[in-house]
């Protein structure tokens, strides 16, 4: 099959769209399908990455956010060069809405991924007068889409409540090999606390500024892995906490399995991939009861929900929940809840939607012709 993935964030960029992505494209090209690259025009970008071309689309910085690509013709040239039985179109926004477009003009099905709540970033950037243009985009890309994947209950209802149809669920794998317990390294963080950690994006809409309510707490050490446009003022908020920087690879993986706790107080995700990967390390998580995040984590068996929206939530956890963190059972839960979440598993999965709808585009022009 030739899969065309066009993509609103890629390399040098990291976050959940740019790794959803690596996983996908690897997954594809090592079971033999042909897969092209579309993504935004940054320094540093590779022209190939694992077995496929990367062709970059010229690009606007928003400042704190990350590069846009700017609708051009070099997608439809792009895509009439390639020819692809079928579009992926990962977190679809300015890029995607184009490429949607040129899809429906070439009569080639897409499958469109919903990963990013984009009207919640517009609040959190101080974008809300573009708000209701965002949900129009939002809508109209995916109810033009063949169909949709949302990795979430959360995510489904955010599509549903936008007007779009024909969705269906499509999780996220785990690399279960990085994410391991087995990478625990005891020398990494202070060993007479309780280290309570989060990993991603230093920006804005993960809420990570909430975590100031433990900051009279001298029985937690906060561990901050990551970096982004908040790290400055978090280290101002947050002035006992640990700022590791940005962290790959087995490093990544070593500092998951160090942790005592995972905490994610961000309710805007539609999925969370960073709590499915505490998870795979055998730490349990701190999440909130609301978004996508809520559909994996089992209050009182891998983790503990919170409603982050009360500001003394936070401070108010009762030692018997800290204990419960603590508990080796409920550390074993945690990898237990997740051992059977491959990206082998979710990609194959993944692979039977690109089949369905390019059969079905089949049968419609067969239809037409006869």
């Amino acid at each position: 099959m030739r899969v065309a993935i066009v993509t609103e964030s890629f390399l040098p960029t990291i976050n959940g769209v740019t790794n959803s992505v690596i996983q996908v494209n690897r997954f594809l090209v090592n079971q033999g399908h042909q897969v092209l690259i579309l993504a935004p025009e940054v320094n540093s970008r590779p022209n190939f990455f694992e077995g496929s071309k990367v062709i970059g689309l010229p690009a606007i910085n928003l400042q704190k956010v990350l590069p846009v690509a700017v609708p051009n013709f070099l997608i439809q040239r792009a895509l009439l060069d390639f020819r692809p039985d079928v579009i992926h179109l990962a977190s679809p926004a300015i890029m995607g809405a184009h490429a949607q477009r040129v899809a429906n003009k070439l009569e080639i099905p897409t499958v469109a991924i919903y990963q990013t709540d984009f009207v919640g970033f517009a609040q959190h950037y101080k974008l809300s007068f573009a708000q209701r243009a965002i949900e129009k985009i939002v809508r109209v890309i995916h109810q033009s889409a063949s169909i949709n994947l949302a990795p979430s209950s959360f995510a489904i209802s955010q599509l549903d409540r936008a007007g779009v149809s024909n969705v269906a669920r499509w999780g996220r794998g785990v690399d279960l090999e990085q994410f391991n317990p087995k990478h625990r390294r005891d020398d990494l963080f202070p060993r007479d606390k309780f280290v309570l950690g989060f990993v991603g994006r230093l920006a804005p809409e993960k809420g990570i500024g909430r975590l100031a309510a433990l900051g009279s707490r001298d029985d937690i050490q906060l561990v901050i892995i990551g970096d982004g446009p908040m790290r400055m003022e978090l280290e101002e908020k947050l002035p006992t906490a640990i700022f590791t920087g940005k962290k790959s690879g087995l490093e990544l993986g070593q500092h998951f399995a160090s942790l005592d706790a995972f905490i994610h107080p961000g309710e805007h995700e539609t999925f969370c991939q960073a709590a499915q990967e505490a998870l795979a390390s055998a730490v349990p998580v701190i999440a909130p009861t609301r978004g996508g995040i809520k559909d994996f984590i089992l209050d009182g068996v891998n983790g503990i929900l919170i409603d982050f929206q009360d500001k003394a939530a936070l401070a108010n956890i009762p030692s018997s929940k800290w204990q419960f963190l603590a508990d080796p059972q409920t550390k074993a839960a945690a990898r237990e809840s997740v051992k059977d979440r491959s990206w082998a598993s979710v990609n194959n999965e993944l692979v039977g939607h690109y089949q369905s709808v390019v059969d079905k585009s089949r049968a419609k022009r067969v239809g037409l012709a006869s």
